[in-house]
């Protein structure tokens, strides 16, 4: 029997800010709702749209509003990401929502113009989570990732994983 995560109606929980990005600009802030564990310590709900090495379930600090949130513990869950699907059909993106639900347990956690953002638990590893990914690649020319696995977040070319994933089987 597949485990399902739960939808989030997002009203009325608490959100924090966690740092997404830093250019010439300053930096660059993402929302998230989250449960406090405790002074600076929380649980994200909800997998981030922008920032990078994090998904829900994650136990983080965001003591330094300057650094991205330190992880503490994993919550078990890949965060999927698809960017520049803006051509995309709403029943494309419907679909996928259906499919990943049903077939993986996961929930579509945001979909803000043409990006859209995942969560799904990782017990099914990390090689059994393409099929309604590959599919809506296949069926839209748009591409998916993986947003928390990879050891060297600023390396493009290095796809090492995070050796907590590996010792996982993610």
């Amino acid at each position: 029997m597949k485990e399902l995560m739960e939808n989030i109606n997002c009203k009325g929980i608490p959100h924090i800010r966690v740092l997404a990005d830093e250019d010439t600009d300053g930096p660059t802030y993402e929302t998230l709702p989250a449960r406090q564990i405790d002074e600076h310590v929380f649980e994200l709900l909800a997998s981030p749209g922008l920032a990078l090495n994090l998904a829900r379930g994650d136990i983080v600090n965001i003591a330094n509003p300057l650094s991205p949130a330190q992880v503490l513990k994993r919550g078990g869950n890949f965060c999927i990401k698809i960017y520049d699907a803006d051509a995309v059909s709403q029943s494309a993106v419907d679909q996928l929502e259906y499919d990943v639900q049903k077939q993986l347990g996961g929930t579509m956690d945001g979909q803000y113009e043409g990006n859209l953002t995942f969560s799904v638990p990782g017990h099914h590893g990390i090689y059994n989570v393409n099929g309604p990914f590959d599919a809506f690649r296949e069926a839209t020319g748009v591409e998916w990732y993986f947003a928390n696995i990879y050891a060297n977040l600023d390396d493009d070319n290095d796809e090492s994983y995070q050796q907590q994933n590996r010792r996982k089987g993610l």
